[in-house]
């Protein structure tokens, strides 16, 4: 599934989307949200009731929503399921009716297609980029160590660490998160990931302008 954005009216409206065609007629509809927190579960049967808790975060990442729709001689007629992880999402539309499965699938994937974060382009060819990069950093530093030019090599091994931390802030989901679920938009931008970026982008600009394009300019 694509990456994901959401805000809180985006949930409630993703919500809103998942659960139209039910209830089953003659049935009853099971509805679940749940989110794991370091130390605790909030679980409940409505997005409006899940939304009160005031345990959880302004932001976080991890989410799932299930919809069950029960027939009294079928069992289980219909059923959504989204999960949210911070490094993947996941969607299971259930039926025995293909067109309604295929509408609900269609409809759901539209509407997070929609709330792509910026960095969605760039998420599943980031671990190649990493390795790559990484590569030619350490690569980079090892021949401006050989030259001798010290205040590039000390740049281009900060960009290489800071490179580093931010692969690593990747693989725990933090850095270009596949779910960003975010009940209070105000944060700053001043966060660990943001300014392990800018140090690798300074870094990496200084290192460019001194040890490639001014030797080449003169």
């Amino acid at each position: 599934m694509h990456p994901s954005r959401l805000q809180r009216n985006d949930l409630l409206n993703l919500t809103k989307i998942a659960k139209e065609g039910f209830p089953i007629s003659g049935g009853e509809v099971d509805f679940e949200v749940y989110t794991y927190l370091r130390n605790m579960t909030i679980r409940e049967n409505s997005i409006e009731d899940f939304l009160k808790h005031e345990e959880l975060p302004g932001k976080f990442n991890t989410l799932s929503i299930q919809i069950r729709g029960r027939s009294e001689r079928q069992g289980i007629g219909k059923s959504v399921r989204m999960t949210f992880f911070s490094k993947d999402v996941e969607l299971d539309v259930d039926g025995t009716d293909e067109a309604w499965v295929l509408g609900k699938y269609s409809q759901i994937t539209n509407f997070l297609r929609q709330k792509r974060p910026w960095f969605w382009a760039v998420h599943k060819p980031f671990p190649f980029i990493a390795g790559l990069v990484s590569t030619l950093s350490l690569f980079g530093l090892v021949y401006l160590i050989k030259a001798g030019e010290l205040i590039y090599s000390i740049s281009a091994a900060l960009f290489l660490i800071a490179w580093v931390f931010a692969t690593v802030f990747y693989v725990r989901g933090t850095f270009l998160p596949s779910t960003q679920i975010i009940l209070i938009p105000k944060e700053s931008f001043f966060n660990r990931q943001n300014i392990t970026i800018i140090i690798a982008a300074l870094t990496l600009l200084f290192t460019i302008v001194g040890a490639v394009i001014i030797p080449l300019v003169k």
